[in-house]
């Protein structure tokens, strides 16, 4: 039972089964807020508006038990919601002949003069067979009183003598309150007074039969449905486990390719960077001693950096930004008027967030590579570190015939984000600037 469909297709089944109890007249059910599905329909077009008109005003009712007279039958009308464990709501209702019942009543011992009544708590009677005697007060055309309906608990009944008023003999009565779920119904049960002291065992049976006839369809037919819903479950739990393991195996897949462009990037980096910083200091140790021991002390700092990666690939905006001041130290220190880089923090706090591991260098190198920069026309870079964001932004002066773009710092950007459900990273060119867009994790 995998859908809305088959559920239906089963609660025909298992309503056409408790139709052909001889009892029931009507029985339907509603899945969800869908059309009421009428399974039989012994009566007239009448009594379907009557029971669609009942579905709406006590669809939000877990239980409800009712008397209804159509055409001068009359019928005992039983409705249940159940809410199942994956959230679908069926109600299911059917209709009991009471004249049927009566008659069933009444070949359970066909020498006895027995009759059965119910009524309400204001004393309506509901069911009587006697049809004339239907919506009289009980308490008016028998000796009974409201008083005998309190009963210390569910199984005490009260005993009387009293002149019948359906048989016009004296009879022993048995008055005792129906355990129906959402009523306050009463029945009495009547035997002539000659007989009664033999059956008392059997008019307690009486006086409990509409319950177990009832309740025990019910019971079967929810312990179905629960066996459906259940094998439905279980279905949707192993596939919930299968697409958890193939989203877990492809978080590996995607840290395993971050991983290697990591080192394809870092292989650039190194042997480029690292000829070029010692020219730098080869020239500054005679010229400026002070300088190339600055100079000295960050290139072992940012080799330091580069050569213990973090296990996640990602560090604070804090340590990043320690990295990449130290980098333009000494980008600045071989060209001192090429470049001008500025920082913008807008508030601290976010120094505690994170971003992929060398996303400022990676922002910085591009920029430094693929442009033209003079004292005339210098490079300007600005990190701007906000809230959620940081963003790099460059002027373009870009590099005529620089070969085929390297987009391994991108592209390992791009699956680091991905790794951690982060799809606003983003780098463009306009309006004469290129910018890259770095979401804080965290």
């Amino acid at each position: 039972m995998s859908n809305t469909r088959n559920l239906s297709d089963n609660l025909k089944v298992l309503s056409t089964i408790h139709a052909n109890d001889s009892l029931i007249k009507n029985n339907w059910f509603q899945i969800n807020k869908e059309h009421i599905t009428f399974v039989t329909a012994k009566n007239s077009p009448n009594l379907e508006a009557s029971i669609k008109d009942f579905a709406v005003k006590n669809g939000n009712l877990s239980a409800y038990n009712c008397i209804v007279e159509n055409n001068q039958d009359f019928f005992w009308r039983i409705y249940y919601k159940y809410t199942a464990t994956n959230g679908t709501i069926i109600r299911y209702g059917y209709d009991i002949d009471l004249k049927a019942l009566q008659t069933y009543f009444s070949t359970i011992d066909q020498k006895a003069l027995n009759y059965a009544f119910v009524f309400d708590k204001k004393g309506t009677i509901l069911y009587h067979p006697e049809v004339k005697l239907l919506k009289k007060n009980v308490f008016k055309i028998t000796n009974l009183r409201a008083s005998d309906t309190t009963f210390a608990n569910t199984n005490s009944f009260n005993r009387q003598i009293a002149l019948s008023e359906y048989l016009g003999l004296d009879i022993v009565r048995y008055t005792k309150r129906l355990n129906l779920k959402g009523t306050d119904w009463y029945i009495c049960v009547n035997f002539a007074e000659k007989i009664s002291n033999e059956d008392v065992n059997t008019v307690k049976k009486y006086a409990s039969l509409i319950y177990i006839v009832t309740t025990a369809i019910l019971i079967v037919f929810f312990y179905l449905f629960t066996l459906f819903t259940r094998k439905n479950f279980r279905e949707k739990e192993v596939l919930a486990q299968e697409k958890n393991n193939l989203l877990i195996e492809n978080e590996k897949i995607n840290k395993e390719k971050a991983l290697i462009q990591l080192q394809q990037l870092k292989e650039q980096i190194n042997p480029h960077f690292l000829f070029n910083s010692l020219n730098s200091l080869y020239m500054l140790i005679e010229s400026n001693t002070a300088v190339a021991r600055k100079f000295t002390l960050n290139l072992s700092k940012i080799y330091r950096y580069l050569i213990t990666p973090p296990v996640n690939n990602i560090v604070t905006v804090q340590e990043e930004l320690l990295f990449i001041e130290k980098y333009i130290f000494l980008q600045q220190t071989r060209f001192t008027k090429e470049f001008v880089f500025s920082i913008q923090i807008e508030d601290e706090n976010n120094l505690a967030k994170k971003v992929p591991y060398l996303a400022f260098q990676i922002a910085v190198e591009n920029a430094i590579k693929h442009n033209i920069a003079s004292e005339e026309t210098p490079l300007k870079i600005t990190i701007d570190i906000k809230e959620n964001v940081v963003i790099i932004t460059n002027n373009l002066n870009e590099k005529q015939n620089f070969g085929k773009e390297s987009k391994f710092g991108h592209k390992y950007l791009e699956i680091i984000y991905k790794y951690y459900a982060k799809d606003d990273f983003k780098a463009f060119k306009k309006d004469g600037d290129f910018t890259c867009i770095l979401p804080l994790i965290g």
